[in-house]
């Protein structure tokens, strides 16, 4: 990784994971205009490709969130709100790492199908009116006639 790369030293993990998701709700309010927002195909795709780079990166978020309380002691932790009589630190940990890798899989699914759509949106140009009173028109009639 190349230094200007280098994720930010003094930011915790809770800081860019919540910076992240408001700038989803930025681009949620931005882009509600649609074609506003969207100008061009190429706006669309560009889009398109950063969101895929984001769901590509979020199931090994979520797979080291699961590690980082794995290696917590579960005798450091304690169940504030149990669900039933088994429910202590270590189920509450398996639980967890369960769901994620449940949303990581999520996750996998939903990246392929916007990378996807980003083959399919690459494939698009800008759409350019013909103007009636275009002077190639008459250099056009000529070659075909």
């Amino acid at each position: 990784m190349t230094p200007d790369r280098a994720p930010g030293q003094t930011r915790t993990p809770y800081e860019i994971a919540n910076a992240v998701g408001e700038e989803i709700r930025i681009l949620n309010h931005r882009t509600a205009e649609g074609s506003i927002a969207y100008p061009d195909p190429a706006s669309v795709h560009d889009v398109i490709t950063a969101l895929h780079a984001i769901l590509f990166h979020l199931p090994q978020a979520l797979g080291q969130a699961a590690a980082g309380l794995a290696a917590i002691p579960a005798d450091r932790m304690r169940v504030a709100l149990p669900d039933g009589d088994l429910d202590t630190p270590s189920v509450r940990q398996a639980r967890v790492s369960e769901e994620l890798a449940r949303a990581a899989e999520t996750l996998e699914l939903a990246r392929a199908h916007v990378a996807s759509a980003s083959a399919f949106t690459s494939g698009l140009d800008r759409f350019a009116a013909v103007e009636e009173d275009d002077p190639l028109d008459g250099l056009v009639s000529v070659y075909q006639d």
